[in-house]
């Protein structure tokens, strides 16, 4: 494998912790490797226990380095949970010597007074995606550079972190042994692996459903306009079943995963065996009762995610429907429970444009770790060097520089 065209990534999940490795080939990504050890130390996508982040992370990278065969020095990274906050801003630059040919230091200048009008009050912006510009005014562009104007404008997707738990997450990583490259948010990762260019034309709406957080993102005309996080999802449905049988939170997992589904009027009549804790001898649940469970939360989860939306006034804007993914995506039936609350169509996305590896990674829950790496795949093939030769060997600002150089490749989300 030729290393400066590699890429890994970092997936910290509430459930699973994933590092995947890709190589660009003629513009294609193949994922060579992966490596998974189940997460200890994060809850609805925060680090709680740093001791047990550390170690989960640390196993989950050598899993990755012992298939590809050589040491990972820096990943990029997700970052999610409900402390993620977005806001859509607007900025000018009007050029003191008239009409020019718009160069990439004119964007750079735009996107630096941006970042320097906003009021940040604790938080730090991760990412500041363009969604459109406007020269002169009145025409509107998705790639300024090499056009002539007097004036330039710009719309622009922001996301923000509270500042004190993005240097906690880089923290644990950085004490795992790997450098934080760059991070990418949940939603914007899960966007890139699942939906389709017409989608984001037509008005769509991803909803990520893992095991911590169910994260939204909501493209309007192509553009990325609206981001949030709900810290309700996966791990609440199984809380509600342990809760309810008086079993394990692991006993809980299998049985929702084994019998479960979305739909009470899908439920069959069989009897499940499960061990309440602290009793010697098995008891017998219905189906029936563990999906009324199951359905309950499932409805909360997707009626406060439609609330968000009607509240920004996304409901009767997305032709394109709604795309859910994650690992709660695979619960048999949501696809129709979730149609009959949002009123709209409905699809399961799986990741897609890479090749390679796996077949599980097609699986709705490794959007975000696929996502990742499709985000930052242009950077790689318009760059001869790869991230790891440009960072091996420096002590710069790396968060800073690739940030600022992906984003602008990025052109319009």
């Amino acid at each position: 494998m030729e290393k400066n065209k590699s890429i890994v990534v970092l997936d910290v999940g509430t459930h699973k912790t994933v590092v995947a490795v890709g190589e660009i080939k003629e513009g294609e990504l193949y994922i060579t490797g992966v490596g998974e050890a189940l997460t200890r130390g994060l809850e609805k996508g925060l680090v709680v226990r740093s001791f047990d982040a550390i170690q989960s992370i640390k196993e989950a990278v050598d899993k990755a380095e012992s298939i590809i065969g050589y040491k990972i020095d820096g990943v990029i990274a997700n970052a999610s949970g409900y402390h993620i906050v977005c806001a859509n801003e607007r900025e000018e630059e009007t050029f003191t010597e008239g009409a020019k040919a718009i160069q990439d230091e004119d964007i750079d200048g735009l996107l630096n007074k941006l970042a320097d009008s906003i009021e940040t009050n604790g938080y730090e912006i991760l990412h500041i995606i363009p969604k459109k510009y406007k020269l002169d005014g009145y025409n509107e562009v998705e790639e300024p550079v090499g056009l002539t104007a007097s004036k330039l404008e710009g719309e622009f997707h922001l996301i923000l972190v509270r500042e004190n738990d993005y240097k906690n997450l880089k923290r644990v990583i950085g004490e795992a042994g790997v450098r934080p490259i760059d991070f990418v948010v949940n939603p914007v990762a899960s966007a890139e692996a699942v939906l389709y260019e017409d989608e984001k034309d037509l008005g769509v709406a991803v909803i990520d459903i893992g095991a911590g957080t169910t994260d939204i993102a909501v493209f309007i005309d192509r553009g990325l306009d609206y981001t949030a996080s709900i810290p309700i999802a996966g791990n609440q449905i199984t809380m509600d079943i342990a809760h309810r049988f008086k079993i394990s939170k692991e006993e809980a997992e299998t049985i929702k995963v084994d019998y479960g589904t979305a739909l009470l009027e899908y439920a069959d009549n069989s009897i499940i065996e499960v061990l309440p804790i602290g009793v010697d001898e098995p008891i017998q649940i219905n189906n029936v009762e563990l999906v009324e469970t199951i359905e309950a939360r499932l409805t909360e989860i997707f009626e406060l995610v439609k609330a968000k939306l009607d509240k920004k006034g996304y409901t009767n804007k997305i032709k394109g429907g709604i795309v859910l993914t994650g690992g709660v995506a695979n619960t048999p039936d949501i696809k129709t429970l979730a149609e009959a609350v949002f009123k709209t169509d409905v699809r399961i996305g799986k990741p897609k444009d890479f090749k390679g590896y796996n077949d599980k990674l097609y699986k709705p829950e490794y959007s975000t770790t696929v996502g990742i790496m499709l985000y930052h795949r242009a950077n790689l093939i318009d760059n001869s060097v790869g991230l790891f030769s440009i960072f091996a060997d420096r002590d710069i600002d790396i968060l800073s520089f690739v940030k600022k150089l992906i984003e602008k490749l990025k052109g319009s989300f």
